[in-house]
């Protein structure tokens, strides 16, 4: 039996799901109007328009108004992309791949639209700080470096690269690569093959 008794967790109540799909919803908002008029005319109202709520709904879920709810968005997008990151490397087989992937989802958001340039450019700018802004290059450094470790392990990596130390660097690599081409000033297609380069030249010699 799998009943949320069973496991010594209460269900959630009517008013907590609708609690947490009002969030949901507004957090979406926040997607929405930065995709069809950008961070810039971001506003409570027209989240609460674009939410279908009331401003003080909007009030009553997030208290910290437009700062928490950024905040909130660009934790979305992170999870987001951390999820389509891990889509992608479970497509692929190889260690070298499993790397591309990393730079090809963020790429690909990237140059998608609004919220492109939203997570890579003003988002960052307008959030100093908090656990929102690590979400998505957190998941991605500790995927990077355990690939690298298992690639290491199987003499398929150079054995002077320390792995946490070059996931950083291609972290960084990635996020540099991203803004630039969020704010048009690289192509994409470019920028991952430029990525898988590098990438190839971290292999152990044959």
């Amino acid at each position: 039996m799998n009943s949320a008794t069973d496991t010594g967790d209460a269900a959630p109540s009517l008013r907590e799901r609708r609690r947490a799909q009002t969030r949901e919803d507004l957090v979406a908002g926040v997607l929405a109007v930065i995709d069809a008029q950008g961070f810039d005319r971001l506003t409570i109202e027209r989240i609460a328009t674009a939410a279908g709520v009331s401003r003080g709904t909007v009030y009553a879920h997030f208290p910290g108004g437009l700062t928490e709810l950024v905040s909130a968005a660009y934790a979305e997008i992170g999870r987001t992309i951390v999820a389509r990151t891990t889509a992608e490397i479970a497509a692929v087989s190889v260690w070298t791949e499993e790397l591309t992937a990393h730079a090809r989802a963020m790429f690909d958001f990237a140059a998608s639209s609004g919220c492109g340039h939203f997570y890579n450019v003003s988002g960052p700018a307008f959030i100093s700080a908090g656990e929102s802004r690590g979400i998505g290059s957190g998941a991605s450094r500790a995927m990077i470096a355990d690939t690298l470790a298992q690639a290491q392990a199987a003499g398929r990596l150079r054995e002077a690269i320390v792995p946490e130390a070059v996931a950083t660097l291609l972290v960084g690599a990635i996020r540099e690569a991203a803004i630039a081409i969020a704010t048009g000033e690289a192509d994409p297609a470019e920028e991952l093959a430029a990525f898988s380069t590098l990438v190839a030249g971290l292999a152990a010699p044959h």
